[in-house]
């Protein structure tokens, strides 16, 4: 489990600067809520994604796996 964390750690390092100057934003990248919760849940939508893909004995391309997960966020229900 460390490894996974120290590893999605690092991608958060990598793109949380990134998505904060897409957005415009004008103070510290690292101190950036917006930035943060998007990388964030960008990497969970990946993580379930991946997990229902091998349960499912990878037969959903998973990319569409990630497609489905990431319009879940926007969901109103």
């Amino acid at each position: 489990m460390t490894r996974q964390w120290d590893k999605e750690q690092g991608w958060q390092s990598t793109l949380v600067p990134e998505i904060f100057r897409r957005l415009g934003g004008d103070t510290d990248p690292l101190n950036d809520l917006r930035a943060r919760v998007l990388v964030a849940s960008a990497i969970s939508c990946l993580d379930a994604s991946y997990d229902g893909w091998t349960a499912g004995d990878r037969q959903a391309p998973l990319s569409a796996l990630l497609d489905q997960a990431i319009g879940t966020l926007s969901e109103e229900n």
